[in-house]
């Protein structure tokens, strides 16, 4: 905005802090206003929240700043429960392997000098 005194000045940039600019963020990605609405009431440019989005918005497989959808949760919730049940198979045969190798051999089996 250009002083009215001086008309070849303008107002001096502006410094906000990163809670703020995570605030505006989050408020841009509710989806329930434009992004140029929520700039016009912070007092702010569209590109400057545009940037902050890039800055400290969600990066989803590298296509910006756009949230997932439910389904997309939901089927990551899905592919990660299964992982966690294989994992959790897996630490059931190591386990039972550990023990089967650190058993000592009985007396008469073949093979042994005891």
């Amino acid at each position: 905005m250009k002083d009215p005194m001086n008309p070849g000045t303008s107002r001096p940039a502006q410094k906000h802090d990163e809670t703020f600019k995570r605030h505006a963020v989050e408020l841009s990605l509710r989806g329930d206003r434009t992004s140029k609405q929520i700039a016009a009431e912070l007092g702010i440019s569209s590109w400057t929240l545009c940037q902050w989005r890039k800055l400290y918005g969600p990066s989803v497989r590298g296509t910006g700043s756009v949230p997932p959808t439910m389904d997309e949760k939901d089927e990551e919730i899905r592919q990660l429960r299964a992982e966690v049940m294989r994992m959790r198979e897996r630490e059931i045969v190591l386990k039972k392997s550990l023990g089967i190798l650190s058993e000592t051999p009985e007396r008469g089996m073949p093979g042994s000098k005891r």
